[in-house]
């Protein structure tokens, strides 16, 4: 069937998060579903698929678009059957594509949130953290989270032997299985120092993942959206509070003191420079208000100079 092999495709080829994947399933499920109430076909059966057309799929977007969902929901659900009608049409069952010229409107882009610069110096240095293991692992993922850039995902599965600390590095395995190398500062190498020192003194035996619960077991992303949610509590007022939020934190921090925009995208890990500029928007915001501030004919009329 045709939609197990493309569950299959996403798992092992394209290595795909497990959200992403049941993502993608949901999206063309609902595709499925909505072609069997209009007796269009069936979507996993070859036939079905193939006779499958562009004015079908505007149709169904039409659908979409009059229930009350959000524009980058619709975004999401045609990307998720793009992905379908590319892998059919690469691996041999369709002879063409009808998604290609399929267009969706643009909904208004939502600015990422994050912290200020001196919210998070006091994440990190004003707030106690447990002279405990789990206190001293909590602040070295935090260290790591906004010092590094990492995703959730990818902060569960950072191996201690990808840490080399005589460099400041850390080797990444990001989305699509793709690696990276990313630097980090005096303050991570101590985060991780002092970590690593306490599962020593605590005698827990050490795993091949460099950050795991007491028991030497992996952690689980709820755990980490917790630890981060609880201490940016302390700090800040933001509706969002988690991992993605110090993510976005270290983008924007880094392009607010200069960094080129394709060095922050490698250090991101972003297949293209569009997932990274979102974050110039922040930023021109912050020089708009800098010119407003500081120019004498920024905000002053001629007539009122006379």
């Amino acid at each position: 069937m045709l939609r197990e092999s493309f569950e299959q495709y996403l798992r092992y080829e394209r290595r795909v998060s497990v959200h992403t994947l049941t993502a993608y399933l949901a999206d063309i499920d609902e595709l499925a579903s909505w072609m069997a109430a209009e007796q269009a076909g069936a979507l996993f059966d070859p036939a079905g698929a193939g006779a499958v057309t562009h004015r079908l799929l505007r149709n169904w977007m039409s659908a979409l678009m009059e229930q009350p969902l959000d524009p980058r929901s619709v975004s999401r659900k045609v990307s998720s059957v793009r992905a379908y009608f590319r892998y059919l049409h690469a691996k041999g069952p369709l002879d063409h594509n009808p998604t290609l010229r399929l267009k969706v409107p643009r909904g208004e882009q939502k600015l990422p949130s994050f912290l200020r610069e001196e919210e998070a110096a006091n994440l990190l240095e004003a707030l106690e953290f447990p002279a405990t293991f789990e206190g001293e692992r909590d602040r070295c993922m935090l260290e790591i989270l906004y010092g590094c850039g990492l995703r959730r995902s990818e902060l569960i599965n950072l191996q201690r032997k990808n840490v080399h600390l005589p460099t400041r590095t850390l080797k990444v395995l990001g989305k699509g299985n793709k690696e990276r190398i990313v630097p980090f500062g005096p303050h991570v190498e101590a985060a991780i120092k002092r970590y690593e020192q306490s599962i020593d003194a605590q005698g827990i035996a050490r795993s091949p993942l460099l950050f795991t619960l007491k028991n030497s077991k992996a952690l689980y992303p709820e755990l980490v959206y917790r630890v981060v949610n609880r201490y940016m509590g302390m700090i800040s007022s933001l509706s969002q509070k988690s991992p993605h939020v110090l993510r976005h934190s270290y983008a924007t921090h880094l392009l607010d003191r200069g960094a080129d925009l394709n060095a922050i995208k490698e250090l991101l890990g972003h297949s293209s420079l569009a997932a990274t500029q979102v974050y110039t928007h922040n930023s021109i915001s912050k020089l708009k208000s800098v010119y407003h501030k500081a120019h004498p004919r920024a905000g002053t009329s001629n007539s009122e100079l006379s």
